[in-house]
């Protein structure tokens, strides 16, 4: 079904302005909220006048032209989130005489590429405008029983801000509009819808939902219940907006224990009955699908004007039907606290939620605007099965306590799990069998820097990963996968003015590769409503076709305005 926002085109650009001029009649809830309008317009003004009185190259003139496009959509977004709001959207709703919760966001978003090269795999300027507007409720229908659903629109106006850029459909970026410009899959818009029961020490929970296993960060080891949607990159390496709600029963049972050793201890069980089977959502391969971030891999071989771009790919892949048992999925882990250490036993029987495919024929041949050949290899394959039993561990370790650095025990947190018998694709285009073996720890650590922040602590948090395929095959390899994978993050965080500037910085090591992804991120909570981010995205590889080497040409700078109710 085509979106209704397909045919969409923006007005022009004054009458923007005529709406921001008449500023001075709309009713504001907040005064501040006026003074960052009358802000945006100065700007938006200064590129009007700047256009009309300099003499500009076209090429110029039409980047401004599209800034003046964003500006004015983040100025309208403005004005909107401005008007006064119904006291009644922030506070609480009595029906049939229960509460009623409604909460939500709504963010627009802007993504700038720092590569100034005319790249076959970039583009110059505006790479995204992404917008979401998100709204979460819950309904108390008895003392043991809620329900919650949570909703979300997606929409990427860049689609629509590029629209007659020629480099934009000479490199086929706007054929991946189907897929990038607006989530209007059921499962893409609706996000939760649980319904909850708690009886006594039981929990029962029933409806699409997020189930959340492992104690790492950016790096999902035991947390594969549910899939990731990836499709629009590396951003969200917390997982905040990417992992994908699905249709789930879960049972929780906390038993009471009166133990000095033993302080808590509880079971979990999870079914999954296949309601509607969603996999992983990745990055797909070619500008066509994958939008502004289709991997830069170039195939080496006998190919006129050198190297070949991979394109799209022509995808055969078997999904189980829905309800049917070869999608179900069970999972059990037990959760206890000994000795002051929580730790958990885990176990999980389904499907790998990444598909195992190889090479099924010929591929499709084109040929793109810098003049070499994409290539569009065909592929089949299946949704394996996954199975694994697995633990985890955390716990402070008060020995390592220092009054020097804050007095703050740092926390290590270990996560382990063993696979068998998963499926791999080799290079000689055959699957090959294996178990393979995981493990990742980390260290969680408040210390005190007086001389960078007097006031407040930095969240120091390293991790290290590996990866080991146990039975290795010796006469070939498995495609992009060694016999060990290591790889290493960082996570640093602090804050100041009252925690309303927070800075962090996030790294993350591909040491097999020799490949490097890096995230530097500045959140401003200018008031308990608005918040402003600026980021810039960065990767960076020796290898070449390795790694986020595939990436180096996707290095950006980013900000998102939010504004919340509550």
């Amino acid at each position: 079904m085509k979106s209704p926002f397909n045919h969409f085109k923006f007005i022009k650009f004054q009458p923007f302005i005529s709406l921001l001029d008449c500023s001075d009649y709309i009713i504001f809830k907040n005064p501040a909220f006026k003074i960052l309008i009358l802000d945006f317009i100065k700007v938006i003004k200064g590129l009007e006048s700047h256009i009309k009185n300099q003499r500009l190259s076209i090429s110029y003139t039409k980047n401004l032209a599209r800034m003046k496009k964003l500006l004015a959509l983040i100025s309208v977004f403005i004005v909107l989130m401005a008007l006064p709001v119904s006291s009644a959207m922030a506070d609480e709703y009595i029906v049939l005489a229960r509460p009623l919760n409604l909460l939500g966001y709504v963010t627009q978003g802007g993504a700038f590429s720092l590569n100034d090269k005319n790249n076959y795999g970039t583009e110059k300027g505006l790479q995204s405008a992404l917008m979401n507007l998100f709204v979460e409720g819950d309904y108390k229908i008895s003392s043991e029983l809620k329900f919650y659903g949570s909703s979300m629109l997606t929409v990427d106006w860049a689609y629509q801000l590029n629209a007659d850029r020629e480099s934009w459909h000479e490199k086929l970026f706007s054929k991946s509009k189907d897929h990038l410009n607006v989530d209007n899959k059921y499962w893409q818009v609706l996000k939760e819808a649980h319904l909850t029961w708690t009886p006594g020490n039981f929990m029962f929970r029933i409806g699409k939902q997020i189930v959340s296993w492992g104690e790492m960060d950016g790096i999902r080891l035991m947390d594969q219940i549910n899939p990731l949607d990836q499709r629009r990159g590396f951003a969200d390496v917390e997982f905040e907006t990417t992992i994908i709600p699905i249709w789930l029963i879960r049972a929780n049972y906390s038993l009471p224990v009166h133990l000095g050793w033993l302080q808590d201890l509880g079971f979990e069980f999870i079914f999954n009955p296949n309601a509607d089977f969603i996999p992983n959502q990745p990055i797909r391969s070619g500008n066509d699908e994958g939008g502004i971030w289709a991997p830069n891999i170039l195939i080496p071989g006998p190919f006129p004007f050198g190297e070949a771009h991979l394109g799209s790919t022509i995808l055969n892949v078997k999904e189980p039907r829905r309800f049917n048992s070869n999608g179900f999925e069970y999972a059990f882990r037990v959760k206890c606290i000994v000795y002051n250490s929580i730790i958990t036993l885990n176990y999980f029987y389904g499907l790998d939620n990444d598909p195992v495919v190889r090479s099924a024929g010929p591929p499709i041949i084109t040929q793109a605007s810098d003049g070499k050949l994409i290539i569009h290899p065909f592929l089949q394959g299946k949704y394996p099965l996954f199975r694994f039993i697995g633990a985890t561990f955390s716990k402070d370790i008060t020995p390592l306590k220092s009054a020097l650095l804050g007095g703050v025990s740092p926390v290590v947190r270990f996560e382990t799990l063993y696979a068998f018998k998963n499926i791999f694709v080799t290079t000689i285009n055959t699957f090959d069998k294996s178990d393979e073996f995981r493990w990742a720890i980390g260290i969680d650590w408040k210390i005190k820097i007086p001389l960078l922040n007097p006031r407040a602590y930095f969240s120091v948090s390293p991790q290290f990963f590996h990866r080991k395929i146990m039975d290795y095959p010796s006469r070939y390899d498995l495609a992009d996968l060694g016999k060990n994978t290591y790889a290493v993050t960082l996570l640093i965080k602090t804050s100041y003015f009252n925690a309303k500037l927070v800075p962090s910085f996030f790294w993350l090591r591909d040491i097999t590769s020799q490949s490097d992804f890096f995230k530097l991120e500045l959140l401003y909570d200018y008031t308990h409503n608005w918040r402003f981010t600026l980021g810039t995205l960065l990767f960076h590889g020796e290898e070449k076709g390795k790694g986020y080497q595939r990436f180096d040409n996707k290095d950006q700078i980013y900000f998102k305005i939010t504004y919340r109710w509550s």
